[in-house]
């Protein structure tokens, strides 16, 4: 696991090089303390804007850098019609899911903005399922997949316990078996509001004497 972290910071911050390593290794030696995430993040696939939910379990250092696992899959519905053999056109639908290794460093804190890069490695399974007229289900296509997702993201903490986040990235997706006859490569946004439970939490329900 420590292996495939280092892997995974290096290639994340192959842009800026050495510097980095040194302050990620620094900042790898305070105390962690675990986090749990959840995400939505929207892309694309073939022409459907969708959305990818998940949630990530880990370690966070210093509040700059973290590292863990995590669970992926497609939200939204991604249907159309395809020919199949003894039915003709017939309405299917796309499946998706990976675990992922991901890494996350916020080389940037100034006052209320804060600059992260967060990468994450994936393997899964995409698949392509229909229900026949019987109501019976079939797989059409199935395929495994292996997934690399760089990003940026910022983020803009306001009223102490709020902070307005956006990002972007790109997701690049290797099948391993047969096509899933989607467009799965494609561009990773987020916009969102998040709540710091844990500032929440030490000021109100734990304050310190």
């Amino acid at each position: 696991m420590r292996a495939l972290v280092f892997l995974l910071a290096v290639g994340m911050i192959g842009i800026a090089r050495g510097q980095l390593l040194d302050s990620i290794a620094g900042f790898a030696q305070e105390p962690p303390r675990p986090i749990l995430r959840l995400d939505l993040r929207g892309s694309f696939v073939s022409n459907h804007n969708v959305r990818i939910a998940g949630f990530k379990l880990g370690l966070e250092h210093a509040r700059r850098f973290q590292y863990g696992l995590g669970y992926n899959f497609l939200f939204t519905r991604v249907e159309r019609d395809r020919l199949i053999g003894g039915i003709g056109a017939w309405p299917t639908r796309l499946h998706l899911f990976h675990v992922s290794a991901y890494v996350d460093y916020a080389f940037f804190q100034r006052g209320p903005w804060e600059v992260r890069i967060p990468v994450q490695v994936g393997v899964g399974r995409g698949s392509i399922r229909y229900q026949d007229p019987s109501g019976q289900k079939h797989v059409l296509y199935r395929s495994g997949l292996v997934l690399y997702e760089p990003g940026m993201t910022v983020q803009y903490r306001f009223l102490t316990y709020f902070g307005a986040t956006a990002g972007w990235g790109f997701r690049l997706v290797m099948r391993t078996r047969h096509s899933l006859d989607e467009r799965l490569t494609a561009p990773i946004y987020t916009l969102g509001l998040r709540i710091f439970f844990d500032d929440l939490y030490k000021d109100f329900v734990r304050p310190e004497r």
